[in-house]
């Protein structure tokens, strides 16, 4: 090649090359954008968006702004969610225990707080309160031991605002399972279950009132085995109390006991405990197999006792129902709280009078109240 043609192809690379930029370095042989730069101009652009601002001391949460960007977690104002799941939401975010007790009054069946001064209008709830005060319990030796261990735990808890879980599971269940004692019977926590929605009470066509209760005493099957067979435990879609469990659901319920922490809102219990007994009378009412007659014959079912529990502080209530037309439930009337039954598991001489108290409760589920609701599950046997 002469040397007029080596120096033309020479001019040509030089005009060529620097059209052609190269991505790598001419040195290292590297980007020239290495992964440390690109990495910080993601960061930049990341933290320039409205949604990614995270603070380590506090959790994320939504704050309205006008040129924020709507967050991923919040509601939208034009969902419509269905009746069930509105009314849990607004459980959580506006309960007013005094708005929902109003509303009862007025549900279907009618489910109202029926002051203690005033005449229940109902035979049985009157004789139910005459065995409950009465001093038939002289014979009942109470565990001691028991109470005593239940009586400083309450005290402690009391001192320390322990929560609501800490009330049911260490003071309130075991008091329960104090007075049962050697009576077949057993005591169960239903805070998880939910109420079948045929027996709810109802405020309009759409709207039950759904409301939770933490525990019960009921009839567990092996003790009451002919019993429940009589009355028709193994039928397909037979239910032998208003929860719609596979357990308790085929279970007969009586006592019903809703707790609160010592700081809790006494209407609040009332509330839930009424609604939750409401429709333990609507599935009794429900499920009787002849509705026939009159006020005043078996066809009704018999009353029952609840309690609300606020810390250390007892109230007790009879509920019933009281049937209008053609035998049918019109009205449930939850009659208390009873200053004569009411009581505190404080010192150790006011608890053993509460489990006294509590064991006539269970002495009558055990006794007449078994005894006329089987009658009124069996009868056309």
């Amino acid at each position: 090649m002469g040397g007029d043609e080596r120096h033309a192809i020479e001019q040509w690379i030089d005009g060529v090359l620097p059209l052609q930029p190269s991505s790598y370095d001419s040195e290292a042989g590297k980007p020239l954008l290495d992964d440390t730069q690109k990495n910080a101009q993601r960061k930049r652009k990341f933290s320039e968006t409205p949604v990614a601002q995270p603070n380590a001391q506090k959790r994320p949460r939504c704050e309205r702004s006008v040129n924020a960007l709507p967050c991923p977690g919040s509601f939208r104002n034009d969902i419509s969610l269905p009746p069930s799941l509105a009314r849990s939401a607004s459980n959580r975010q506006s309960f007013n225990p005094i708005r929902v007790k109003a509303q009862l009054a007025t549900a279907t069946p009618k489910v109202v707080l029926w002051n203690e001064n005033m005449s229940p209008g109902c035979d049985a709830a009157l004789r139910l309160l005459v065995f409950l005060t009465s001093d038939d319990n002289a014979y009942w030796g109470a565990d001691m031991g028991g109470i005593k261990k239940i009586s400083n735990t309450s005290n402690r808890y009391a001192t320390q605002l322990r929560s609501e879980g800490s009330w049911v599971m260490d003071v309130a269940r075991p008091l329960l399972d104090l007075a049962i004692d050697d009576l077949p019977l057993e005591s169960w926590n239903v805070y998880t279950e939910s109420v079948g929605s045929k027996y709810m009470p109802r405020h309009t066509a759409k709207d039950a009132f759904n409301c939770k209760l933490d525990l019960v005493v009921g009839l567990p099957k092996i003790p009451w085995v002919r019993k429940y067979k009589q009355a028709g435990a193994d039928i397909f879609g037979r239910d032998l109390s208003h929860v719609d469990h596979p357990y308790t659901g085929k279970r007969i319920i009586g006592l019903g006991v809703e707790v609160k922490a010592s700081d809790g809102n006494l209407v609040e219990a009332q509330v839930q405990l009424a609604g939750w007994m409401a429709s333990l009378v609507s599935w009794g009412f429900a499920s009787r197999c002849d509705a026939s007659g009159n006020a005043g014959n078996v066809c009704i079912p018999p009353p029952m006792v609840g309690c609300t529990v606020i810390g250390q502080d007892w109230k007790f209530y009879i509920v019933y129902g009281i049937a209008g037309a053609s035998n049918q439930l019109s009205e449930v009337r939850v009659w208390g709280p009873l200053s004569d039954l009411n009581g505190q598991a404080t010192r150790k001489r006011h608890t053993a009078a509460l489990a006294k108290t509590l064991r006539r409760v269970m002495q009558y589920i055990r006794g007449s109240y078994a005894e006329q609701l089987f009658s009124l599950l069996t009868q056309r046997h």
